[in-house]
């Protein structure tokens, strides 16, 4: 029962971007054992936390979905002090900026700014994605996801299919989420690994491009209007994020 809570804790901080999955197992104490295990494909002690995680990423999905149904530019806005926030997270224990390191968080601004062009809102029906961008966005959003200070959804954002992704949640559009976990699973397995290799060897580059990618995407989930609530949904979902994170 206490992998179960875990998992379901994990679960709703994943459908969270700015929220860092690997920072949520470094609090929970799983990080290094799970990282060594997924190496070994030890998968059996973790059965229980995975069915927790998959319930809280239901609940967590469902229950963000009805919000954008509902209060879109409130909800956006705290989604955006969540992403914001994470920043701080991505340059935890970093080197201190310099000319090329600032050039290549510029370098992933601009490639997110442009490529996040379209405003994020809980789409009303299902829409047509090829099934390649959902295997590549479960995937990347996987593989991040172990990477404590990086957020795995601010992939989603950046593929433009957050939304889309909830809605099949709130939907249980099983074809669809199959497919986008197939991806999950081979991030999960083979490309975690690369990309925490990456990472260790090329930490100052790298964080500097994802805060560059998270600063960028966040264009997307800009509110429509601004107003007090709005405002106060954004600081409180900046504080929760900048208060809470971690780092490796």
């Amino acid at each position: 029962m206490h992998s179960i809570l875990k998992g379901i804790i994990l679960g709703f901080v994943i459908v969270l971007p700015g929220m860092s999955g690997g920072t949520a197992f470094i609090i929970l104490g799983l990080y290094e054992k799970i990282i060594n295990d997924l190496s070994r494909f030890n998968l059996k002690p973790y059965l229980p936390l995975v069915c927790g995680t998959i319930g809280g990423i239901f609940v967590g999905g469902f229950f963000f979905s009805m919000l954008f149904a509902s209060y879109r530019d409130i909800t956006s806005a705290f989604l955006m002090g969540l992403l914001l926030a994470s920043i701080k997270t991505v340059f935890n224990s970093r080197p201190h900026p310099s000319a090329g390191r600032i050039l290549i968080l510029a370098a992933g601004f601009l490639l997110a700014f442009l490529l996040a062009n379209e405003p994020l809102g809980i789409v009303a029906e299902s829409s047509e994605i090829n099934w390649a961008v959902l295997v590549l966005g479960g995937a990347f959003s996987s593989a991040t996801m172990l990477i404590p200070g990086i957020p795995g959804s601010s992939v989603l954002i950046l593929l433009g299919i957050y939304d889309d992704v909830l809605f099949y949640i709130k939907e249980f559009a099983l074809i669809n989420l199959f497919i986008f976990g197939a991806g999950c699973l081979l991030g999960i397995f083979f490309l975690a690994k690369v990309l925490d290799k990456l990472y260790s060897r090329y930490q100052a580059p790298t964080a500097y491009f994802f805060a560059g990618l998270i600063a960028g995407s966040a264009r997307v989930l800009l509110p429509a209007f601004f107003n007090i609530p709005v405002f106060l949904a954004f600081i409180a979902g900046f504080i929760l994020v900048w208060r809470w994170g971690g780092g490796k």
